[in-house]
């Protein structure tokens, strides 16, 4: 589905993250999960659902192709344009990236429209475009990342972007370049990139409450973060992984921004609840807050 700005010059982007659907039967907290979504798209009038993956763990869950597609039912109910990418627990065992990719394909009707796809290493990268609300002339790019999982080598944790990654970035960014400076465009992915670090002196708006490790980035740098600043027209990035991190950091004029945690079936003392994007065609602005469950759950 095409993404366009409304009449009004509006546009609304709900992001959830890590939901960690579990075993079925489903667990209380999972049910909580669902009406956590299903009040969250009841409530706000999104123009684009954008999951930043942890959709469900996989480690030890032996009906995971049904709890990927049940999921996805809960969110296509809505009927409204939907985008993901993955996160370090969506394809711990026998499901895999493409397996998860085929089912979103097959599972949900209202599909955001992928543009230069890349995959590498079982990870795709795709851009989504925004078009204004008169004509068919970009406004915003999305572009959404598969981060990865664990360390491939016994360096840090997490993995990291990989340089091929980078590489598309750079050249599909190349193709939407304006010129102008104007930040406009948004990038999406699951494990935050290092600069979180630095962003995370520089707080805006939120907390940074994760206790393990401050911040749970890679250990290698790929440059990511350069290329997006360099590039001139990216506004920031929106992350998951750290449940306890909610906040809105600038670091080099960049925005590097959580999302909040979304699922009860995981750890982490932070209240539930989504982030709101909203972005604005004739101003050409983007503001960004979370919402806590008790502000929209009925």
């Amino acid at each position: 589905m095409q993404l366009r700005y409304r009449a009004d010059g509006s546009f609304k982007i709900i992001q959830f993250t890590d939901t960690h659907i579990g075993n079925m039967p489903f667990h209380d907290d999972d049910h909580r999960t669902f009406k956590l979504i299903e009040d969250a798209l009841n409530y706000f009038d999104a123009d684009l659902i954008i999951h930043t993956g942890d959709i469900i763990w996989s480690e030890g869950v032996k009906d995971v192709y049904q709890v990927y597609q049940q999921t996805l039912k809960v969110f296509d109910q809505a009927k409204i344009p939907m985008a993901v990418t993955f996160g370090n627990h969506d394809s711990e065992e026998v499901i895999t990236r493409s397996d998860l990719r085929s089912i979103f394909d097959r599972e949900v009707e209202k599909k955001a429209d992928k543009k230069h796809s890349f995959i590498e290493d079982d990870r795709e990268c795709y851009c989504l475009e925004i078009l204004a609300a008169d004509s068919d002339q970009v406004e915003n790019v999305l572009y959404v990342l598969d981060s990865g999982a664990a360390s491939p080598l016994p360096i840090g944790i997490y993995d990291w972007n990989q340089p091929q990654q980078v590489e598309w970035f750079n050249r599909t960014a190349n193709l939407y370049r304006k010129g102008d400076r104007v930040k406009r465009n948004l990038v999406f992915q699951h494990i935050p990139v290092p600069e979180y670090w630095q962003a995370a002196q520089h707080i805006l708006e939120g907390v940074n409450h994760e206790t393990n490790e401050a911040i749970s980035a890679p250990y290698l740098n790929t440059g990511l973060f350069a290329n997006m600043y360099l590039d001139g027209e990216v506004w920031g990035m929106f992350v998951g992984h750290d449940h306890d991190n909610n906040f809105e950091g600038l670091h080099h004029d960049l925005h590097l921004v959580y999302g909040n945690v979304s699922g009860y079936q995981t750890y982490g003392d932070e209240e539930r609840g989504v982030r709101i994007i909203e972005l604005n065609q004739e101003f050409q602005t983007i503001k960004t807050y979370p919402v806590k469950v008790h502000e929209f759950t009925s």
